[in-house]
């Protein structure tokens, strides 16, 4: 811009001495159309200028590690006339592995079109991110610029390729129960818990013999094995190679076990090695999961799992643990 007011300066410079030098019709009307172009160019392009607003979108939203992705960039111009011009920087970014890269664009006769196509960044898993900021629209000279606000962010999903595994051997009907208030009362070799009486409790579950011993109702409730919970654990750190073989083993492992029809858990530090725990019992939960993976910066080293063994253990009884790494997966239990 300011190389078009340099030579809009030199051009009207050169008009005013051919002004004074010459007093006729044609230096005084060289000299008024000088003046009045900029106004003019500023009263067609104002319009579009005020009204155009800039969007981002992603083609496809979610797509598997190396497949094709595709930014869509869209200006909305108000208005029959086209914009002169507009500049701006766009900047990608992979939320994970914390890769990205940045351009500057141009775009002149800007009207409404088809969106302006731009190539993803897919060679690692993550969550994918796309911001736009110094977008600058011009009027048909050159000769000014209004600033427009940035678009909302646009985001792709990028999922690593699940590896092909095979879910381990969980134990059956292995593990501690929920402990009853009753339960230090039970009998040995006996299938039920034992606890106080509670109004609504059908007659025929009170345990009438241990009643008049402890001269209070109690009753029988039957106690259901649990079955120790399948916890996939992993190291959540290294570099994106690294990082694109352990999601995808951990995306496998899990998948297999829902295949199986076997609800598990997934548990990792995050950078400030904070634990972070998801439930995954269907596809809904996997995906949510699988976000919560991908859409956090993950550190090139530490901390790992094993400086923290008070994670391991399950509420409700003992946990089969099945920690992944970028290798192979192994079954602590």
């Amino acid at each position: 811009m300011l190389y078009r007011r340099i030579v809009y300066g030199g051009v009207l410079a050169g008009v005013f001495l051919f002004q004074i030098t010459n007093e006729n019709y044609l230096a005084h009307f060289l000299l008024g159309l000088c003046l009045a172009l900029p106004l003019l160019s500023l009263a067609m392009s104002l319009p579009g200028m005020l009204g155009s607003r800039l969007t981002l979108a992603a083609a496809p939203a979610a797509l598997e590690q190396g497949q094709a992705g595709r930014w869509l960039l869209s200006v909305e111009v108000p208005g029959g006339l086209p914009l002169a011009r507009i500049t701006l920087r766009v900047a990608e970014k992979n939320l994970l592995t914390g890769e990205g890269r940045s351009r500057r664009l141009a775009m002149a006769g800007v009207a409404r079109r088809k969106p302006i196509e731009l190539s993803a960044l897919t060679g690692h898993c993550g969550l994918l991110e796309l911001r736009a900021d110094k977008a600058r629209v011009y009027d048909y000279l050159g000769l000014f610029r209004r600033r427009l606000d940035a678009p909302l962010p646009a985001r792709m999903l990028c999922r690593p390729i699940p590896a092909a595994v095979e879910p381990p051997a969980v134990p059956e009907g292995q593990g501690a129960r929920p402990v009853s208030s009753g339960a230090a009362r039970r009998g040995p070799g006996e299938d039920y818990d034992l606890r106080e009486y509670r109004p609504g409790d059908p007659m025929r579950s009170v345990h009438w013999k241990l009643s008049s011993k402890w001269d209070e109702l109690i009753v029988r409730e039957r106690a259901e094995a649990v079955i120790p919970l399948p916890l996939l654990t992993l190291d959540r750190f290294g570099t994106p190679d690294e990082l694109d073989k352990l999601l995808g083993r951990a995306l496998g492992m899990s998948t297999a076990l829902l295949a199986v029809q076997r609800p598990h858990a997934a548990l990792w530090l995050d950078g400030a090695g904070e634990p972070r725990l998801y439930p995954v019992s269907d596809g809904k939960e996997l995906s949510g999961c699988l976000l919560a993976l991908l859409s956090t910066p993950a550190p090139l080293s530490g901390p790992a799992l094993d400086s923290r063994p008070d994670l391991l253990r399950g509420p409700g009884g003992p946990v089969f643990r099945i920690h992944v790494d970028p290798e192979g997966g192994g079954e602590d239990g």
